[in-house]
């Protein structure tokens, strides 16, 4: 590495105007108005707050849609056929590792 590579590298540190990042607009309005955080606190609280009730109110329409769509489907199906099993408590026992016959 040469000296120009080194200098490259570092950072002058936060003093350097050309390294910081531009402050936003929102930043510079409440640098120079402070008196507009407790407004901008309230609009951002009622956004979210919007944006909460508005997403449980489509997961509830969500949720009601689903079961509405199953029990249509269920409507439309035929009814459930009678199946018995055999009773397994009476059936001789099956052995898992049935004997060999040529021994």
């Amino acid at each position: 590495m040469s000296d120009r590579d080194l200098g490259a590298t570092s950072s002058s540190g936060p003093t350097d105007p050309k390294r910081e990042p531009p402050r936003s607009r929102l930043s510079r309005i409440l640098a120079e108005q402070p008196e507009a955080r407790p407004r901008l606190r309230r609009a951002v609280s009622s956004l979210i707050a919007t944006a909460l009730v508005a997403m449980t109110a489509i997961g509830i329409l969500l949720i009601w849609h689903f079961r509405r769509r199953a029990q249509l489907i269920r409507d439309r199906l035929s009814p459930p056929r009678k199946v018995s099993f055999p009773d397994l408590g009476r059936a001789p026992a099956q052995n898992a590792n049935p004997p060999d016959a040529g021994t």
